[in-house]
C-alpha cells in the first residue's frame, strides 16, 4: 500500500474513533478553548505537542521550524507570533530538543545546502562563539550544549521584539519559556525563563 493511501485510511480510522467515543466530537472541534500557549519547536521533532502536553484542540498555537529558530523575516513566525499575542496566550515556549538535525548539521558540517546554511547562519555563528567550549566535549553533548545555548539566544531574541515590548507595557504576559525536550528519557526540563518584570533565570548555571 502507499503511503498517501495508507494515510487517507489512517484519516478514516481517526474519525471512525473520535466519533465513536463522542458523537459531537466535530462540532466540539468549532468550538476550540481559547489558546493558552504559544510553543515553538524543531520542525524535525515529530512527537505531537499536543499528544505530550495531553492538552485539547486548540489549546496550543504550534509552530515548527528547522532547530526552532526565532528570525524576524520569518513572516510565518512573526504572524503566528502575532496571531498568538493577540489570542492572550499566558506563554510563549522555545523547546528545543535532543536528535535535532539543524544542531546536528551545525556541529558536524553540513554539506554544501544553501538554503538550510542561509537558515541556520545565526546558530552558525553561536557555535563559533562557544567553539572552544563546544569542541573539548563528545559530539553529543555538543548538540546538548548547542541546543541549550540557542534555546537562551531563542529567548532573548523574542524579549527584544517589538511586538513582545509593546505587549509588556500593557500586560505582564507572555510569560516566555525555554524547554529542552530529551527524547532519550521523554522529559521535558525548563532552562530559561522570562517576564516582564524579571530577567533570565538560572542562566549562570545552566
Amino acid at each position: 500500500m502507499k503511503t498517501k493511501e495508507r494515510i487517507l485510511l489512517e484519516t478514516k480510522a481517526w474519525l471512525i474513533e473520535k466519533l465513536s467515543m463522542d458523537n459531537n466530537y466535530l462540532s466540539n472541534l468549532k468550538r476550540v478553548a481559547k489558546p493558552n500557549i504559544l510553543w515553538i519547536g524543531s520542525s524535525d521533532n515529530l512527537v505531537s505537542i499536543r499528544e505530550v502536553t495531553n492538552t485539547e484542540p486548540g489549546e496550543i498555537i504550534v509552530h515548527r521550524n528547522i532547530a526552532a529558530q526565532i528570525k524576524t523575516d520569518d513572516i510565518n513566525l512573526m504572524a503566528t507570533l502575532e496571531d498568538a499575542i493577540d489570542a492572550g496566550v499566558e506563554y510563549i515556549i522555545v523547546c528545543g530538543s535532543s536528535n535535532c538535525k539543524g544542531i546536528r548539521e551545525v556541529v558536524q558540517g553540513m554539506d554544501e545546502q544553501v538554503y538550510m546554511h542561509k537558515w541556520l547562519d545565526e546558530l552558525i555563528e553561536l557555535y563559533h562563539e562557544h567553539a572552544i567550549e563546544l569542541e573539548t566535549l563528545p559530539q553529543v553533548d555538543q548538540e546538548k550544549r548547542l541546543c541549550e545555548l540557542s534555546i537562551k539566544e531563542q529567548l532573548l531574541k523574542l524579549s527584544e521584539l517589538d511586538i513582545i515590548q509593546q505587549t509588556w507595557e500593557r500586560r505582564a504576559s507572555p510569560s516566555l519559556l525555554g524547554w529542552y525536550f530529551d527524547l532519550t528519557t521523554g522529559t521535558i526540563k525548563e532552562l530559561f525563563s522570562m517576564t516582564a518584570r524579571e530577567n533570565l533565570k538560572h542562566v549562570a548555571r545552566v
